[in-house]
């Protein structure tokens, strides 16, 4: 599969500095590389955690150009990014409009350093559900067969060099080694972060800040986030969820199906079993936009 050039001059390396005082910080550092693809003339789609608290960003372009990102919308729902920059003079790749499906071969597009650009080619395995570990669900991520050979927060390409998605995670399952956060829900949630405007407060989910596992029909939580929600209604390390708001718990989608029933600021029942006793903890969730500003 030949990629065209368009598509290799929409891809931008990006670099973020953050404070060591922001609580992404420890787990996520201070120095962050990744990629983005611009999208428009000046505006560059990229992951959001590789620019989360970000003081400072800079992209280079395939030029060797570096400039300055001037603003920055994070989409914590959706785990995108929109970043705006000064030149116009940008190649931006075209926004699939076509349906996504297994079998579709594809290319995703990287780089390990400002003037390298690297690729892989591969199929789509599967559009499913995914959920993560730190109060994240998608419900058509797309996993490959591709293995990104370079750093987050790349493009993934159809055929034509068109935009099917920006690829965020590694995957350790065989024929599923990367997964995309697919381009549509990018183009349903564009007007969120082209504004430039504060999510509306009836859309921002209940945040709790932990991070989770479930294995065998068990949701356990993990860790806590220093200072939020969670940490500061006692939860601890090694509690077992039992349910939500009187909602049965067995799986992080039930969890989170559970939990978002509730915006940012209302009280969250968390049932829970700690040393073999059965406690109800009330969370009073927060506000992660706010959190992580």
């Amino acid at each position: 599969m030949s990629i065209p050039r368009r598509a290799v001059a929409s891809l931008v390396f990006l670099r973020a500095e953050i404070p060591g005082e922001h609580p992404s910080a420890t787990v996520l550092g201070e120095d962050r590389m990744g990629v983005g693809v611009v999208i428009d003339p000046g505006r560059i789609l990229t992951a959001h955690y590789l620019v989360m608290g970000a003081s400072q960003v800079e992209v280079t372009a395939l030029d060797g150009r570096i400039e300055p990102v001037e603003t920055i919308s994070l989409d914590h729902e959706s785990g995108l990014a929109l970043l705006t920059v000064g030149r116009s003079d940008l190649e931006p790749a075209h926004l699939s409009d076509k349906h996504v499906r297994p079998g579709m071969p594809i290319f995703l597009l990287s780089s390990t350093g400002e003037q390298e650009r690297c690729g892989a080619t591969g199929h789509i395995s599967s559009v499913e559900p995914f959920e993560a570990f730190w109060e994240y669900m998608l419900d058509d991520a797309i996993m490959t067969t591709a293995i990104n050979p370079g750093l987050a927060g790349g493009p993934l390409l159809d055929g034509h060099g068109r935009l099917l998605g920006i690829v965020t995670l590694g995957l350790a399952a065989v024929g599923r080694y990367s997964l995309a956060i697919p381009v549509e829900l990018f183009s349903r949630r564009r007007h969120l972060l082209e504004s430039g405007e504060p999510m509306p407060a009836d859309e921002r989910r209940a945040w709790l800040g932990y991070y989770v596992q479930a294995h065998e029909e068990t949701v356990t939580l993990t860790g806590i986030v220093s200072g939020g929600p969670a940490d500061q209604a006692g939860l601890e390390r090694g509690d077992v969820v039992l349910s939500v708001d009187g909602d049965p718990v067995t799986t992080l989608r039930e969890l989170y199906n559970a939990q978002w029933r509730k915006v940012a600021g209302q009280p969250v029942g968390m049932q829970i079993l700690r040393d073999e006793a059965i406690q109800v903890i009330e969370v009073v969730s927060g506000d992660r936009y706010d959190f992580y500003s």
